[in-house]
């Protein structure tokens, strides 16, 4: 008897002692989030190559890809996120470019005088025509789209006159009232997730674009769709800017003496 009472009180004060020790060690795992200390890093931005900010509008994406689940407006909406993302350029909200082509009874951009019509209404400095060709929203994801950028300054009109451009059938501007009859920037691809060179890409994008402590990770691009037409949207619009900054700032041909 004598022996059991004197192992109670020893084993009471253990218990009272350990708990402040528990609450301590709960405490301090919430403080860090878990075993690691969360770290936050700046995502790689693009910068555009122009002097002033400019302003672009993405026309709703064509589908080629031949899967009738893709929305068009949705890509061209998420294609127009990752422009807004960009030093140096903003981007007209996808739902204002699909009210001024519905006012102006556009169904979509098939020549230089439908976008320039449409980037008059708008009064922006580009236009970005896309379509889909790839699409395969399950893993592994593949997407496949070609981008065309169209520049007012480029392609200006001379007496611009609306009127006159919705009277025309499509495409038939003469030569007279185009400064230029094409895009000035183009970028095609196709994604597949199981591609090795595509996997490199979407490692950088993804640093500082995901939640360190997600059930997925930065694998989560390779789960969302809509995430993954994000990375791709970010890499033409990479190529684009590229495009353009060697057409604005070209290289210099060296001329070797003789």
């Amino acid at each position: 008897m004598t022996s059991v009472q004197s192992m109670q009180p020893t084993r009471r004060g253990s218990v009272l002692v350990n708990i402040p020790a528990w609450f301590a060690i709960a405490w301090l795992l919430l403080l860090t989030g878990g075993c690691s200390i969360r770290t936050l890093r700046s995502p790689n931005a693009l910068v555009a190559p122009y002097e002033e900010t400019r302003l672009w509008a993405v026309v709703p994406f064509a589908n080629e890809s031949g899967v009738s689940i893709v929305d068009p407006y949705r890509s061209a909406e998420l294609f127009t996120r990752e422009v807004q993302q960009v030093h140096g350029l903003n981007a007209v909200p996808a739902n204002r470019v699909i009210a001024a082509m519905r006012k102006q009874e556009i169904q979509s951009v098939n020549s230089v005088a439908d976008a320039m019509q449409l980037a008059n209404m708008l009064n922006v400095d580009g236009i970005v025509v896309g379509t889909i060709s790839d699409y395969e929203p399950y893993p592994p994801l593949t997407l496949g789209i070609k981008v065309q950028l169209f520049d007012v300054k480029h392609n200006r009109i001379r007496n611009f006159d609306p009127q006159k451009l919705t009277r025309s059938p499509r495409g038939t501007a003469s030569p007279g009232e185009l400064g230029h009859s094409g895009p000035v920037a183009q970028a095609a691809g196709v994604f597949d997730s199981t591609n090795h060179q595509t996997l490199s890409q979407l490692q950088k994008y993804s640093k500082g674009r995901y939640d360190p402590q997600g059930a997925f990770g930065k694998d989560i691009y390779l789960v969302r769709m809509e995430l993954y037409t994000q990375f791709v949207s970010y890499r033409l619009i990479q190529d684009l800017l590229l495009s353009e900054r060697e057409r604005l700032m070209p290289v210099p041909e060296i001329v070797s003496g003789r």
